[in-house]
């Protein structure tokens, strides 16, 4: 699978629990080899399937560190019993279609919903067409023995058969074979063809004897072999000409004897292998170990999709701390959208005013303009005259004091240039100058000559009047 970690582990650890026995195999990259370095197996007082996983656990990483096994990353060949499968014959098809059609088919051959299955695909091929062999797992099982191994301080790696991992176990395309691996509680068997996995089962193969000990029930057997064989398709079953037998001596013995007959009728040759240095369960083990470090993950993985980082982050929140996170972010989104929006509103309507009164602003500047121009010579106030017939109110009608000049400099500051007759004529318009509250700050310049020529001035203060 395209999730799975592709680096080069140094070492990793094969593990299975079955038949209430722990084994394990640690192997490790050697220079260029691969070798087994330690190898225990040890029996578990707890069931796997145990409600307490932690006890679970807590036993196995016991007997890890009796081993003195340190590695954590472990490949896991799955316990047989809980593996279902179901074989089918598939047209060509697309991507999408071929999914759908094995999916309808996983609904009606396996006992829960797909749902509730890990799927592994297997795709024997021959030259009448393609057949597809589902391999199911139910989650909770996979859940179980996750957090068993998490209890016991391991890192699953990969969820494996296990059984499809021993040497020519699924040989090539047109040389078929059947492994039959018998151990006292039981038989499991893998039919291989066309480069895959036709068939696979478990199945009960003894039973007690009045002396107590496990006796091969041979006709039950071979009733079993004979109808999974005979379910397999016909191309593919006349590939099939070996039949080995793998496990337990004493019951492989038994059993030789008593499908003899059979396995001739069907074209099979019975194999048994040299004893194998380790019993072949562990032989198992050790084998999935070696297959992980050589090839990486193998085609038929049972380890859960590993979910992604976003999924994480949503399964970490509850729905409702989420969903309250999720509506403050947006009102306060809705807010911040709201007061741009009555901004650029008020904008449009401001924008829009101004564009009506533009004309009439424009023409009022102009008004202005010229006001300010020409104010000056629309002074209804009179000011100059308003001072000049104030002054001469001063002077006597006889004509002895008059004005030459009268001149207005800025605003305030007057000066008046004349003649007088006598002295006493100017210095009484004088006093009667200083008499009006409007004038202040009188003052002669000059008196000379006969008659007398003056010059006075002084400041006008209109606030200073009635």
């Amino acid at each position: 699978m395209s999730w799975l970690s592709k680096t080069r582990r140094p070492s990793v650890i094969g593990l299975s629990v079955a038949d209430g026995k722990l084994r394990v195999a640690h192997a490790a990259r050697a220079k260029n080899a691969l070798a087994v370095l330690r190898a225990t197996t040890a029996p578990l007082s707890l069931d796997l399937l145990h409600p307490e996983a932690d006890l679970v656990g807590a036993e196995i990483r016991n007997h890890l560190e009796a081993a003195h096994i340190r590695e954590r990353h472990c490949v896991v060949a799955v316990p047989p019993g809980w593996v279902m499968s179901h074989h089918t014959r598939v047209p060509e098809l697309a991507a999408e279609d071929l999914t759908s059609l094995l999916e309808i088919e996983a609904e009606k051959s396996f006992p829960c919903d797909p749902d509730e299955l890990q799927i592994a695909r297997s795709s024997p091929r021959s030259t009448e067409g393609i057949s597809i062999t589902q391999l199911a797992i139910r989650q909770d099982q996979l859940a179980r023995l996750t957090a068993v191994l998490k209890s016991a301080g391991l890192k699953p790696v990969s969820f494996t058969l296990g059984l499809d991992a021993l040497p020519n176990a699924i040989p090539p395309a047109g040389q078929g074979r059947i492994t039959l691996v018998l151990e006292p509680k039981g038989a499991t068997l893998l039919i291989a063809a066309g480069g895959g996995i036709a068939g696979f089962r478990t199945f009960e193969a003894t039973i007690a004897s009045e002396a107590g000990e496990n006796v091969i029930n041979g006709a039950a057997l071979a009733r079993e072999l004979r109808i999974s064989f005979e379910q397999v398709a016909a191309d593919l079953r006349s590939e099939v000409r070996h039949l080995a037998l793998l496990g337990d001596e004493g019951i492989a013995r038994q059993l030789e004897e008593s499908l003899g007959a059979w396995a001739r009728e069907s074209g099979l040759t019975i194999e048994r292998p040299a004893g194998s240095r380790v019993p072949v369960a562990e032989e198992i083990v050790e084998a999935v170990a070696l297959r992980h470090l050589r090839e990486g993950p193998t085609k038929l993985e049972f380890m859960p999709p590993r979910p992604s980082r976003w999924a994480l982050m949503m399964a970490k929140y509850s729905s409702r701390r989420l969903a309250t996170a999720g509506f403050a972010a947006a009102a306060a989104a809705l807010l911040v959208l709201a007061g741009f929006g009555w901004q650029e509103y008020r904008r449009w309507s401001l924008r829009n005013e101004w564009d009506a009164m533009a004309a009439q602003v424009k023409d009022l500047d102009a008004i202005t303009a010229k006001i300010r121009e020409f104010r000056p010579w629309y002074d209804t106030s009179y000011r100059n005259l308003t001072i000049m017939k104030r002054v001469v109110d001063c002077f006597p009608d006889n004509g002895t004091v008059s004005a030459k000049s009268f001149e207005i400099h800025g605003v305030s500051n007057i000066s008046i240039t004349g003649t007088a007759r006598d002295n006493g004529s100017l210095l009484h318009t004088l006093d009667l100058l200083r008499q009006v509250k409007e004038i202040n700050g009188l003052k002669v310049e000059q008196i000379r000559g006969t008659p007398a020529q003056f010059t006075f001035t002084f400041r006008w203060n209109a606030n200073s009047g009635s």
